[in-house]
């Protein structure tokens, strides 16, 4: 018998999901319901020794773990492909890490490696530049003009930032790109890159030098041709992309025994202060490239990119170590005033613009980056002012007016800038200037021989005072007929300007029949007619003079 009850009708023995988590099912007309049965999860080992995460199913009624697509890489480099393959590479060049076997979301990853100094020919990582959809998002911890500088699709940015896309943020030692709808998340902190993708969406179509996500090490050296190559370095270099100048890499010679080099800070790794993750990250990798790094490089803090990278992969594995403490001030970071080091963070630090921490874009970032890291923050008690501020205020943050210099200010506080009044008004939290108020001046007369009205502006405002021409005159009197200017020669003895004095040019050039005459009392004469101008008929021009006859 049918369940005519429920809409659409359901036929006898028929089951369908409901919302819930529920299960209805049609018996002889008559609708049960019962939770939905979830299988048991079964445990889930990654080759790459990350912990499997729980994964909701679509309907998010039941559960189950996958494994992490986890590639980083550091130094000179090192790198480790998502599923755990551990391998050295030196290449001057621009790699792709990452790009789609099938493109699903036209997302890939670029490094551009340099030569870093080192007398056997390490490179270093640069820049990151991550392509999703149509953007092109270009990641360095290189400053333009002093500020931290990225630039998306052409268009230079700077942590924080947002769109509907992606989010750029920064704790002041990484800068973290993350991307909400394919849940993914790239950081990079000039010497150390890291990309997490999920294993739902990723897994068996990545290639590139971080390998093939699919739990499984045996092709992670893949060609960009399908083939298995045994050498992952060799693999690498045929990663290049296509339009970049490239070098091929140069082999380095063997790693230096103990005795040539000391190599104790990578012992740090290996000591009880890391113990916590021992057991979750293997710590082995990061104690070979450390050795390697500093007996290679010659510069001792080399080291400290390995012991940060390790406690960087800790910490994305939930396990935050405050480490630099144990490097007796080797791996010290001083962060710019006024914020301060802090080993265990937030990726998305809190600020004062309450809509920016409270807007949905913010909290969806937040849940994707919900792990503590290392980085510069507002010293305890204060909050930054905001997400493109580096100024830190009391909490809470109270009333106050943001100032265009990215400063702040508290409701009623009052100040000049330039020659207006300033306030930052209680009712509105909007900063108010005006012109500043001078007093009206009274009249003043400058009668005195050699006195002019000088008008100055003081403090804004403006001031009349009787002073001394500031001209010194010819010891010879004007004439009449000068035209005078101020000249750029001055007097050895006042200092002042001299006039200097020229007899207007008159023109004296008058037509036929005119002559020249002066004029009393005027600087220059006029043309008076003397003569009389006579054209015969044979096209001839005479000049009679006043009672003079011409016969023709």
């Amino acid at each position: 018998k049918e369940c005519t009850d429920v809409f659409p009708p359901r036929k006898d023995g028929e089951s369908w999901k409901e919302s819930n988590c529920r299960i209805g099912t049609c018996d002889n007309g008559r609708v049960s319901y019962n939770h939905t049965k979830c299988p048991t999860m079964k445990p889930l080992v990654c080759a790459n020794n990350f912990p499997p995460v729980e994964v909701w199913d679509d309907d998010e009624c039941c559960s189950h773990y996958e494994c992490q697509c986890v590639c980083y890489g550091w130094g000179d480099p090192h790198y480790v492909t998502f599923d755990g393959t551990y391998y050295g590479f030196q290449g001057n060049c621009s790699y792709w890490l990452v790009k789609e076997i099938l493109p699903r979301y036209n997302f890939s990853v670029m490094i551009d490696n340099y030569y870093c100094g080192a007398p056997d020919g390490l490179s270093c990582p640069q820049s990151i530049t991550v392509f999703y959809k149509s953007y092109k998002i270009f990641i360095t911890q290189k400053d333009i003009n002093s500020i931290a500088t990225n630039k998306v699709t052409n268009i230079y940015i700077h942590p924080a930032y947002q769109n509907g896309d992606f989010r750029i943020a920064t704790t002041g030692i990484d800068t973290v790109l993350v991307i909400p709808k394919i849940h993914a998340k790239i950081t990079f902190s000039g010497l150390i890159f890291s990309i997490y993708l999920p294993y739902n969406e990723f897994s068996g179509n990545t290639e590139g030098q971080c390998g093939t996500c699919d739990n499984n090490r045996s092709d992670d050296c893949m060609l960009p041709s399908g083939k298995i190559d045994p050498s992952c370095p060799k693999m690498a270099h045929e990663w290049h992309v296509n339009n970049s100048q490239c070098e091929h890499p140069v082999q380095p010679t063997p790693t230096p025994t103990p005795s040539t080099c000391n190599a104790t800070i990578c012992e740090v790794i290996k000591s009880s202060v890391f113990e916590a993750c021992h057991k979750i990250v293997d710590y082995r990798p990061f104690v070979v490239a450390c050795e390697f790094d500093v007996c290679h490089m010659h510069i001792y803090d080399i080291g400290c990119t390995s012991l940060q990278t390790y406690a960087d992969v800790c910490a994305e594995a939930g396990i935050c170590i405050d480490w630099r403490s144990a490097t007796k001030g080797l791996c010290e970071y001083k962060c710019p005033s006024p914020r301060v080091y802090q080993a265990c963070g937030p990726v998305v630090e809190p600020t004062c613009d309450f809509w920016y921490s409270n807007s949905p874009a913010h909290c969806s970032i937040f849940a994707m980056t919900n792990v503590k890291l290392e980085g510069c923050y507002c010293p305890n008690g204060t909050y930054l002012l905001s997400s493109s501020s580096n100024e830190c205020i009391p909490y809470p943050c109270g009333e106050i007016c943001h100032l265009p210099n990215g400063k702040w200010t508290k409701a009623n506080t009052t100040w000049t800038e330039g020659c207006n009044e300033c306030k930052c008004e209680e009712d509105t939290l909007q900063v108010t200037c005006r012109p500043i108020s001078c007093p009206a001046l009274p009249p003043l007369s400058c009668d005195e021989e050699g006195q002019v009205k000088i008008t100055e502006t003081v403090k804004c405002c403006q001031n009349d005072s009787c002073g001394k021409s500031l001209y010194i005159y010819n010891l010879v009197p004007f004439k009449p007929c000068d035209k005078c200017i101020c000249g750029n020669q001055t007097d050895a003895d006042s200092h002042l300007h001299i006039i200097e004095c020229q007899p207007i040019t008159c023109d004296t050039h008058c037509p036929l029949g005119y002559e020249y005459k002066n004029v009393p009392n005027q600087c220059c004469g006029r043309c008076i007619q003397t003569s009389c101008i006579v054209m015969l008929s044979n096209n001839s021009t005479h000049i009679l003079k006043v009672g003079i006859l011409k016969k023709e």
